[in-house]
């Protein structure tokens, strides 16, 4: 299979975790601190291709494919898809508890992120979440369209469904269609970035690979759904978050609840809350140097007051 690597020069290795993981590894396996950065549903290594190698420094910046992105990992019957992701991340950071980690999540990644640090505090020395689901009492538990979402997936056939019409499209209308759903400013999104993701999808369009990881995203959807739908028990899993966390958002972020996000940030000791103007669902990819910025400073002032 031909991985695209983007951006030029940007290394890609496979790790055997119960199956083949693609990974993006910058920075020297030397380095004082781990960062691992967690994509949303949907994204693939690929979407931190800007941000990573701003985030480097004295920092080992890995980047995984939680679905595989066509090259699944094993899950057994009995187990969710999000635990298996979470098994995944145990293999990953095997061996390093012995240096910091910082655990970046986008979108549905800052959830995965949240129940890893919850799953292993030991090992998670930070948190940053980028544009994380809002749970927000009024707008997810009484939103009769979450409810109806939640029933329709569950119906028999439906899966399969949704399989058949995404099959049939092609990738370059499979990515104009998921960047159009992210964010307003999709003309910000390199040209570069878009090409390596289109070709990445044509490379596992069909395979059995990508059938498998297809059906573990849909699986994972569900079950974050059915979180978010309980917003004050995703709201105790916050209050259980003992590391320091960072949370950006854009302000343009068409899932974002700016005022719940700032209320639930403020109300957390050790958070930490920013936004920014004309900013969509995608501030990794449209305005990395800001979210860079934010957070390799955030990163400073965590180690200047150690």
């Amino acid at each position: 299979m031909t991985i695209v690597a983007w951006p030029p020069g940007s290394s890609f290795r496979t790790v055997d975790l119960d199956g083949a993981v693609h990974l993006t590894d910058y920075g020297a396996p030397e380095a004082s601190e781990v960062v691992l950065c967690l994509h949303g549903l949907g994204g693939s290594a690929l979407n931190f291709g800007l941000l990573a190698p701003l985030l480097t420094g004295n920092r080992r910046v890995l980047v995984p494919d939680l679905l595989g992105h066509g090259r699944s990992f094993a899950t057994s019957p009995d187990e969710s898809a999000v635990d298996a992701q979470l098994r995944m991340l145990d293999g990953l950071l095997a061996g390093e508890t012995e240096r910091p980690v910082v655990l970046v999540g986008h979108s549905m990644g800052g959830i995965l992120a949240i129940l890893y640090a919850l799953r292993r505090p030991g090992t998670v020395a930070c948190l940053v979440l980028l544009d994380p689901p809002v749970p927000n009492v009024t707008r997810w538990s009484r939103d009769p369209r979450l409810s109806a979402k939640l029933l329709l997936l569950r119906m028999p056939g439906v899966a399969a469904l949704v399989a058949r019409q995404v099959a049939r499209m092609t990738p370059e209308q499979l990515v104009a269609r998921q960047l159009a759903e992210a964010t307003p400013y999709p003309e910000r999104i390199p040209v570069a970035a878009v090409d390596a993701t289109v070709e990445e999808t044509r490379a596992t369009r069909g395979q059995d690979g990508g059938r498998a990881a297809q059906r573990a995203q849909f699986r994972a959807i569900l079950d974050v759904i059915e979180l978010l739908a309980r917003p004050a028990s995703w709201r105790r899993q916050l209050d259980g978050v003992a590391a320091p966390t960072l949370w950006l958002h854009g302000a343009d972020d068409p899932l974002a609840d700016l005022a719940a996000a700032d209320a639930l940030a403020a109300s957390r000791p050790g958070w930490a809350f920013r936004t920014r103007e004309a900013v969509g669902h995608l501030p990794h990819l449209e305005d990395p140097e800001w979210t860079a910025g934010a957070i390799n400073e955030w990163l400073g002032e965590l180690a200047d007051r150690h």
